[in-house]
């Protein structure tokens, strides 16, 4: 080797490669990965000269080399992916996945788990052509049929946009841009590569190749038998992987491959073995601790492999192994260096796919071509120890012939293979100049079939796919796909060799790949053999019968042969056949028929020879025979193998046999379907002649004769011959369903044809003579068309009980048959067949088989017993339902037209779909999952049947939260209704009967008894040469048939045989019409009916007369009449017929038209008593339902709904009507859920509650643009529903009033939004697939809330009940829903769960709401009083003023107080005796209220008496109800009864504690006084001293609850109440003053402040005066923006939805305190009114119009507003100017409606947009199992536990992290809510539904899903606003049995 060699850019990256292990100590590190990349790079690059096409975003950059090589290696580590997010940064790359471009190729882009894959019918070649998200443009598609599925496998294969087979019509797509300059840097990586690139990637491509293969060609200890391992077989494999110096740029003798002196026993993934037994094997075999084990067992799933120990000493190691591999586990002992290299392998690989993703890669074709190349070349082997090739080799599946990939066994078979299955070889038909680059196809070697070959690399690859690691396996499948055949130069080179080394793959794919769902095969093959060029090619080649060998050996003897060494047999080997891998096969062999454009080569080569002995393998199995004595004691279960089975076996004929449907010459076409249908009948012939089917037993019966046989003949050849009856028959014959396909798509001119076809060949190789010879087949035309209607006889017989003794196993294969995927293959076949045998033989013929096979030929009636048992094989039982189901058979072959008008495939689908959804719906509208259950799943799963279903039915969308969609069917449709459908039961039939007459009778008003179902006539054209299928009517068997089967009628009567009679009666109906007789050859159905027959003596004519004369038949009488006239109007001497047969014959009886007035009138008097009576019922109703209402005063039965459904909850109770008093509101009475004890001397009684932290409470985020944004978009009108909103754009900021009332044109709850908010939130929406959430922490506050399910209980009881719950939680060993640490149990009546008792000390509420809403008089008469304006703290040192304070306090609060009588007695003991025990318990109840309340208040000490948890629960349920419609009302009515009675308990218990610390009536140690101190504290913030701090820092909605109106004193309720409005309206501008200007108003490229949405129609009064309070409170300073109305418009539309929360909280309030109102007067607002105002009205203040106008007025600044006003303005100057005090400034409540974060329109967008996207850094990486927190939208992974935690991420999450404390997390892959709270969790349904307005269910997971906006607000709304997750939590928790704790998915 020269010096110049030794030094170039390849031999340096050899010399690398073979020192890597021994240079990094065989530690394969990431400075080792990262050197690795590196050098891979420069060699590619020519030493990194050509760097910058790799990195062309970096060398944009002007700095020296030097600089980019190091910001390469130190920012991006000399990964791709790294230098992706990077360039994704780009704007011109600001699309959500880069790999979206592929600009000069094929798309490619591989569909994952959970991404939509759209399919469009109409441009697709067929339903397989694919697009991703990418390059599907709605606007393209437009119209036409598109299919969306979501894809469920990690590789649902690849996208199609760009493949030019792949499409009929061409369209564009955005990402496939045909000009270059649509792209950065296209004018130069689109250009030709420099030679020195070009040289030096190709030699680069070959070296890293090869030396994967090198290494990769003795990496399969892993198959070998662990107990076999020695210490030998260990180092030979070491020494076998030796590689070459010299190979690898070394001089002979210059180095030596080294070895390490250490072992790694190496453990490799199945599919088979659990993964708790893996834990436990490698915790045995490593003596580790078990979280090491379970972290290899991780990296084995996930990876594919792993180290478990590693050591020196190998007879340890072998002895660890077969420890280790006891259960099952494959595992190997290899040395340090191998393993090592095999790390490197992965490591190149991964660097191959990342480096097909560059935009090199995907623009420049010369790149691609090379890549393409260096694959298809010959492997140049680099191992040190090369064997000379020997014949001594004997092939092992999966192994080497001397580094050689063999050819599988070849071995010659002692008996000759038929000619049909040899196999020539022969070179592919492909471009030399290909072939001479990559050294194949130069010669016929390569395919001798006894010679192994060196291979391509793709080759061995391929061929060591079950070698390698299943990551990696992954990878390179995924390459495969997307960059190798894709390559539309090099596909067809790839096809061919793949083809070569299928039938070695197929084998390793068969039996030995331990994950066979990720084999090569299951990719590779879709793509390559669905390509029409690959395909045709294959075909051509002749390699179809290499691969028809392949499937046959394997089910013949389980090993896979070549096609010359096939040996035909009719066995198929049992376990061959469970070993399902086999089916991928025939899907492979499925493409390549379908695909193949040389449709002629496929039939006329020995394909279909081939093809026959396949199917004959399943001909005829399973076998049955009917058990006549006893019942079989075993049922074998073999059956169920061939049924799975046979669903591919049929598909693989049907595909052969539409390739003569692809035929475009007739001629061509005529004669190849002739000489396939003759093969096929005449291999049908000679298996029955062999004895592989069973005998027919038909006799030689001539097919050309009209007569009718002998009786003679007919009861000494099947009727009496037992065996005939008894002979085994199976449902499964894919032969005759192959014929069947052959004669359909053959499309003959005429019946000649056909019958030309089949006396050819069943009369030339088989010569009929008068006397049948031995060996020779009796009729061979009969043998042919016999199975079929045997199979169908079958059926019926099992249906009808004859078969009963042959268990289940026999109707479950009849449900296959019948009802499964298997009927349009198997029954729909044999129907087809008899049709064709009916057709094209004569009526006596063919009357005669099929009478004979149902064993109805005769004997089965007769005059002189009614014993069945002598004279037929049916019992009397069996009978009548056998004689329906053959009459229901004939009405089939009448009416079943669908294979018989010569339709294509597909159009024969669509009218199979239509068909089975009218035939379904037509009885009630229903659900999808309803209707899908009816129908077949082969049916429902068609790609058509969605858009089918849609032409055909009216969608009724869901209207509710709960609601589903409905389908109903479209009236233009219910006359194609069939009621003698053939897939109908008897029941369905007879519904359908009763539907169809009931729609006649609705439009013609006919009585039902005279309405008859006319049979539908049928277009004869359409039916071509099978027009005579009804021809069997004119046979005397059939009309002799009719005549037994209506004496059988006549003679058993009505009552048991109606359904057979009716069913009767429209076989003859449809005889009748003659429609389908060839009448010229052989008369008409008429002759038969009318004339008398020989063996009975009378006709069908004269025994249907015969039922007119019956009454017991009358409702049959207008369907007999209907005949007649059918025939009369034809013939017109049915009459006369009839006068010579029947003796008094009254032709009046035959009048069609004849119905009595008598029964007209009988059914009018029906009508008539019907609706009296109705009338009668109803007038009873009404009067008892006043004389209920009258009593008990219930306004609506909804009230009464609702009293039902809050039972125990407090209730409204009327005084008369004439005292003129409103409603008291009652507390719950003391009935206890315990002891259900009513009496109220049983001790205190109260509710249960649950005090729980909420996260709710959000204030708002001003440092976060969006949330400040988000805030103030909610429309003012809270009580409104968004839907209710109306929204118009202004474009002009100064005339936004006018342009509103423009287009919107009413005023008042219209919201105004400009172009740049639009703007904002548009982008906002697209860059955040999901949310965005709220993730400042700081602006969301956790509060202690309160929730009731309103049941009571007596508290002793209460407390006996928690004893017993904490002994039966100790008893059971499973996680509970409740904490009894907690103090948290179940309610024993509806299991929700709960922490507290609160006692119940009052009746009723009888407060009135005027008297707290009157204001304050002042005693001068000059107005209202404000008492807080001479209010000083000087006065509480006035102990004269104090005294009068605590006397008026005493007075009003006992004033206040509706403490019951009983309940005073229990609180205020007499001092002068003991406590009694109510009232000791009292004390107890207390003190465990406050233990409780200690318990989950902490670090806070609060007492019960707090008022902390009824303003928390207040500012809940306002909250809670945001966004409900109020429907112009106020929120007062929307409050719940339960939530109500919660609040109300609260607040009166507060009330109550309040009175006992001043009457003393407790004994504590703080005395009384304390009580007083905090009544004034509360007053005196609102002071007019304290008042300016109280604005900074104070709740004023707190204060308004904890102070209780001293109305003697002047501090009247609406006084405090107007007090705290106005100081919250002052706190609130100057907090919105402040953070608008300490942000600087917003003003930005986006937005600014202006682009608040504004509410419209503000007068202008009210905008100048909140510009003077702004102007006023900035000093005038505000210079960064200007004072103009549009700032006046959005300050105000701001204040008034900040003041809203806290009017309606107020009003809640008021509702709690006061029961004594009627909710009537505060209903009649006007619409256009803000709610704000409405409010105002109600709570009787002043509008927040009004007080700005206070604020603001000059002229009267005496007003205590504007004194306020002033005073505040000179504290907070004084504050700012003082160094020593800090700004402060309460934090602004969120004023908008609280949600969770949005979620997408369809959840497959967040796959797509998000987690297989660059732009969020591919979460699909790291993430395996996305749950999505619904409150901060933080993705964490489901199925991984938190770093450093022992729980999962979801729980880490939302107990560490995340604001809420509630885990909700939205499931996506699983479709599902997780809901976590605290120790426990369940699961939900997510808020989305499938277009059909459903839940998907587990078997249409495959459809998209789509958000449902009413579902997802009612689930904030109802769970988790309402706090009821818990609850839900609780329900499941407990009502699951399994003892490993909550229910999972």
């Amino acid at each position: 080797m020269s010096t110049s060699d030794a030094d170039t850019p390849a031999q340096r990256l050899k010399r690398f490669l073979f020192l890597l292990p021994k240079t990094s100590e065989f530690d394969f590190s990431n400075n080792v990965k990262k050197e690795l990349r590196k050098q891979l790079f420069l060699s590619s690059t020519n030493e990194g000269q050509y760097l910058d096409w790799l990195f062309p975003k970096i060398f944009k950059e002007n700095s020296p080399k030097d600089q980019l090589f190091e910001s390469i290696d130190e920012k991006l580590e000399w990964k791709f992916s790294e230098y992706y997010k990077y360039s994704i940064k780009d704007a011109a790359h600001q699309v959500h996945n880069h790999h979206a471009f592929h600009p000069n190729l094929a798309c490619a882009r591989i569909f994952r788990k959970g991404e939509p894959i759209y399919r469009c019918l109409t441009c697709g070649f067929d339903e397989t052509c694919a697009l991703c998200s990418d390059c599907y443009d709605p606007e393209v598609h437009k119209g036409h049929k598109v299919h969306i599925i979501i894809c469920l496998r990690e590789n649902g294969g690849v996208c199609d946009c760009g493949d030019p087979e792949a499409w009929l019509n061409d369209f564009d797509c955005f990402y496939r841009p045909q000009d270059q300059e649509s792209r950065d840097n296209s004018d130069k990586l689109g250009l030709a590569l420099p030679p020195g690139f070009a040289d030096s990637f190709m030699r680069t491509m070959e070296i890293i190749l090869d030396f994967v293969i090198d290494v990769l060609s003795h990496s399969d200890l892993q198959y070998e038998d662990p107990n076999e391992t020695t210490t030998t077989k260990i180092e030979k494999n070491s020494i076998n992987s030796t590689l070459d110096p010299q190979k690898y740029g070394f001089n002979l003798n210059e180095t030596i491959d080294s070895t390490s002196d250490k072992f790694f026993l190496m453990v490799y993934n199945d599919q088979i073995r659990h993964y708790r037994d893996a834990v436990q094997r490698i915790h045995l075999v490593s003596r580790k601790v078990k979280q090491f084990a379970i972290m290899v067992t991780n990296k084995v799933q996930s990876y594919g492999k792993a180290k478990v120990i590693s050591s020196k000493n190998l007879n340890l190691l072998i002895e660890r192994q077969k420890l280790l591999s006891s259960t099952g586990l494959a595992s190997c002992i290899r040395n340090h260096r191998d393993i090592f290299r095999e790390d490197m392998c992965d490591e190149i690989l991964r660097w191959l796919s990342e480096f097909t993703e560059s935009e090199l890669f995907k623009i420049n074709n010369d790149i691609k071509n090379l890549f393409c190349q260096a694959f298809c070349s010959k492997w140049n082997a680099g191992l040190l120890r090369l064997k000379n090739l020997n014949d001594d080799y004997e092939y092992k599946v999966g192994t080497l012939d001397n580094l050689r990939i063999p050819k599988v066994t070849s071995k010659k078979t002692t008996s000759p293979t038929p000619s049909h299955w040899l196999f020539t070889p022969s070179k592919w038909d492909l471009p030399e100049d290909i072939c001479n680059k990559c050294q194949y196809n130069l010669n016929i070697d390569e395919y001798d079939t006894l010679k192994s070959h060196f291979g391509s690399r793709f080759q061995y690859l391929v061929y060591f796919d079950v070698r390698f690691w299943k990551s990696i396996r992954a990878i390179l499948h995924d390459m495969y796909s997307t960059s190798l055949i894709t390559n539309l130069e090099y596909k067809y080179i790839i096809s061919c060799q793949y083809v070569d080394i299928y039938p070695t793959i197929a084998n390793m794919f068969l039996l030995m790949d331990r994950e066979p769902e990720i084999n090569v095969m299951c990719t590779l093959s879709t793509q390559l053999f669905t390509c029409p060029s690959n395909s045709t090619s294959i075909v051509q080649h002749g390699d179809l019968s290499r691969i028809f060998a392949t499937i046959y050996g394997f089910l013949t003897t389980e090993e896979i042969k070549t096609p010359d060494t096939i040996q035909i047999t009719n066995q198929i080997l049992m376990k061959s056949l469970k070993n399902r891998r086999w089916g991928q096969i025939f899907f492979d062999v499925g493409y390549i028929l379908s695909r193949s454009r040389d449709s002629s080569f496929i039939l006329t080569s020995g394909i279909i020879p081939m093809s026959c002995d396949i199917l004959s393998l399943f001909q005829g199995k399973p076998a049955i025979k009917r058990e006549k004595e006893s019942h079989i004691e075993f049922e074998n279960s073999d059956y169920t193998s061939f049924f799975h089975a046979i669903l591919v076996i049929y598909q693989f004929g049907e595909s052969i046999s539409q390739c003569l449907s692809n035929l475009k010459d007739f001629e061509v076409k005529k004669s190849l379907s002739k000489n396939a249908i003759i093969y096929v009948i005449r291999y049908l012939l000679q298996l029955e002649k062999l004895g592989m089917l069973e005998d027919s037993g038909t006799r030689d019966l001539d097919s050309d004769s009209s007569q009718r046989l002998e009786d003679s003949e007919i009861l000494g050849s099947i009727s009496t011959n037992p065996e005939n009856r008894d002979s085994k028959v199976s449902f499964l014959h894919p032969l005759h369903s192959f014929l069947s396909w052959l004669i359909e798509v053959s499309n003959f001119d005429n019946l000649g044809q056909l019958a030309e076809v089949l006396d050819y060949a069943t009369s030339s190789e088989f010569p009929r003579s008068g006397v049948i010879q031995s060996g020779e087949l009796p009729n061979p035309l009969t043998t042919i068309f016999d199975y079929p209607i045997r199979t169908i006889v079958l059926m019926s017989q099992i249906k009808s009980g004859f078969w009963v003794r042959n268990g289940f196993s026999i109707r479950n294969q009849l449900q296959l048959y019948r009802n499964s995927g298997l009927r349009e293959n198997g029954y729909m076949r044999d129907l087809f067949m008899t049709q064709v045998f009916i057709n094209s033989n004569s009526p006596n013929l063919t009357c005669f088989l099929i009478f004979s096979r149902w064993l109805l030929m005769d004997g089965w009636i007769t005059e002189k017993t009614k014993s069945l048992e002598n004279a037929c094989p049916y019992d009397a039982k069996t009978l009548p339902y056998i004689v329906e189901e053959c009459i229901n058979f004939f009405i089939n072959i009448l009416t079943e037209h669908l294979y018989l008008q010569g339709f294509k495939e597909m159009k024969i689908k669509e009218i199979r779909i239509k068909n089975e959804i009218l035939h379904n719906l037509c009885f009630e509208p229903m659900n999808y999952t309803k209707l899908c259950s009816q129908i077949p799943d082969h049916i429902t799963s068609d790609k058509r049947f969605d858009l089918i279903l849609e032409e055909v039915t009216t969608f009724k969308a869901p209207q509710t939260a709960n609601d589903i969609g409905i389908y109903q069917l479209k009236d233009e449709y219910v006359e194609q209704i069939n009621p003698y459908y053939f897939n109908y039961s008897t029941n369905t039939k007879d519904d359908a009967i009763k539907f169809i007459k009931d729609q006649i009778h609705k439009t013609t008003k006919r009585p039902m008894n005279d309405i008859v179902i006319e049979p539908k006539k049928v277009q004869i054209q359409n039916l071509g040469i099978y027009r005579y299928i009804g021809n069997f009517s004119v046979s005397a068997y059939f009309s002799d048939f009719i005549i037994r089967t209506l004496r059988f009628v006549i003679r058993e009567g009505l009552d048991a045989l109606e359904n057979l009679l009716e069913t009767l009666l429209h076989l003859i109906h449809l005889c009748s019409l003659e429609q389908l007789i060839d009448s010229n050859r052989y008369g008409s159905f008429y002759d038969r009916f009318v004339n008398i027959s020989d063996h009975y003596g009378c006709s069908v004519a004269f025994l249907l007369y015969q039922i007119l004369l019956d009454e017991k038949f009358k409702s049959h009488h207008a369907k007999v009449r209907a005949i007649y006239r059918v025939f009369e109007e034809k013939y017109q001497n049915l009459a006369d017929i009839l006068n010579d047969q029947v003796v008094g014959f009254d032709c009046m009886l035959l009048d069609f038209n004849a119905s009595t007035t008598k029964d007209l009138i009988e059914e009018e008097n029906k009508k008539r008593l019907v609706q009296e009576r109705k009338k009668k019922l109803m007038a009873k109703f009404k009067k008892q339902q006043s004389l209920f209402m009258k009593n008990f005063k219930c306004e609506s039965d909804i009230e009464m709904e609702d009293n039902e459904r809050d039972k125990g909850e407090g209730t409204y109770l009327n005084s008369s009507e004439d005292d003129g008093d409103q409603e008291l509101w009652k507390f719950p009475e003391p009935h206890c859920i315990l002891c259900q004890n009513t009496s109220e001397d049983s001790g205190p009684f109260g509710i249960i509650s649950y005090i729980s932290k909420s996260s709710e409470f959000r204030t708002v985020p001003f440092d976060d643009r969006y949330w400040f944004l988000k805030a103030f978009s909610d429309g003012p009108n809270l009580d409104n529903n968004e839907d209710e909103l109306e929204v118009a754009m202004d474009t002009d900021h100064h005339n936004c009033q006018a342009h509103h009332e423009a287009t919107c044109g009413t005023r008042g709850d219209h919201m105004v939004t400009t172009a740049n908010y639009e703007t904002f939130m548009t982008n906002i929406k697209q860059n955040n697939v999901i949310g965005p959430g709220f993730k400042s922490r700081g602006n969301v506050d956790s509060k202690l809330v309160s929730l009731s399910c309103g049941h009571g209980m007596h508290f002793q009881c209460y407390m006996n009940f928690l004893i017993s719950n904490k002994n039966k939680l100790n008893q059971i060993t499973r996680n509970a829903p409740e904490n009894i640490d907690h103090k948290e149990f179940l309610c024993p009546l509806c299991k929700s769960i709960n922490n507290m008792f609160i006692p119940i000390m009052w009746s009723y509420n009888n407060r009135k709401l005027e008297d707290f809403l009157s204001p304050t008089i002042d005693n001068r008469g000059q107005g209202v009083l404000n008492p807080f304006e001479f209010l000083s703290s000087d006065q509480i040192y006035n102990r004269e003023w104090y005294q009068e304070f605590t006397n008026a306090a005493d007075n009003d609060i006992e004033a206040l107080s509706i403490v019951s009588p009983s309940s005073k007695e229990m609180i205020a003991p007499n001092p002068a005796s003991e406590l009694t025990l109510v009232q000791q318990q009292f004390r107890i109840l207390l003190s465990n209220m406050f233990q409780t309340i200690s318990f989950f208040s902490f670090p806070q000490v609060l007492k019960a008496d707090s008022t902390y948890f009824l303003t928390n629960t207040i500012k809940s349920v306002e909250i809670s109800l945001r966004g409900v419609s109020s429907k112009s009302s106020l929120i007062i009515n929307q409050l719940s009864n339960n939530s109500l009675t919660n609040m109300r308990i609260l607040c009166e218990f507060r009330n109550t504690s309040v009175l006992m610390k001043i009457k003393d009536w407790i004994h504590l140690p703080i005395r009384k006084g304390d009580a007083y101190t905090k009544m004034l504290s509360t007053l005196f913030s609102l002071a007019k001293g304290t008042m300016s701090d109280t604005i900074l820092e104070g709740d004023f909605f707190e204060i308004l609850v904890n102070s209780l109106p001293i109305k003697s004193m002047g501090f009247s309720f609406n006084a405090i109440l107007s007090t705290c409005f106005m100081g919250h309206i002052l706190q609130v501008f100057n907090t919105l003053v402040g953070e608008l200007s300490g942000h600087n108003y917003y003003m930005s490229e986006d937005f600014s402040v202006y682009d608040v949405p504004i509410i419209s129609g503000l007068s202008k009064e009210i905008k100048q005066n909140i510009l003077e309070l702004f102007s006023r409170f900035t000093n005038g300073d505000a210079t960064s923006i200007p004072n103009n109305e549009r700032l006046g418009d959005v300050l105000s539309s701001m204040l008034i939805k900040a003041c809203t929360p806290f009017l309606r909280r107020a009003a809640i309030l008021l509702v709690v305190l006061c029961a004594k109102f009627d909710l009537s007067e505060y209903e009649n607002f006007r619409i256009e009114e803000l709610e704000a105002d409405r409010l105002c009205s109600f709570l009787n203040l002043n509008s927040i119009s009004q007080y700005l106008s206070k604020f603001v007025n000059l002229d009267d600044s005496t007003t205590y507003e504007y004194s306020t006003l002033s005073d505040f303005l000179i504290h907070i100057k004084t504050r700012s100017s003082s160094a020593d005090q800090l700004e402060m400034r309460k934090q602004l409540e969120y004023p908008g409606i609280i949600k969770l974060v949005a979620l997408p329109e369809r959840l497959d967008l967040f796959f797509s947009n998000y987690y297989y996207s660059d732009m969020y850094n591919s979460p699909h990486v790291t993430i395996e199992d996305p749950a999505i927190c619904l409150f901060c939208a933080e993705v964490v992974d489901a199925q991984k536990a938190a770093i450093g935690c022992e729980e999962g991420q979801c729980t880490t999450h939302f107990l560490r992290e995340c604001a809420n404390e509630i885990g909700i997390f939205l499931l996506a892959k699983d479709r599902s809510l997780l809901l976590l709270h605290k120790n426990g969790g369940s699961f939900q349904h997510a808020p989305f539904l499938d277009h059909h307005g459903e839940l998907p269910g587990e078997t249409r997971k495959s459809k998209p899903l789509y958000l449902m906006k009413l579902r997802y607000d009612d689930f904030i709304r109802n769970f988790w606003l309402q706090h009821n997750i818990p609850n839900f939590i609780a329900r499941s928790l407990d009502g699951v049995l399994d003892g490993g704790g909550w229910d999972t998915l």
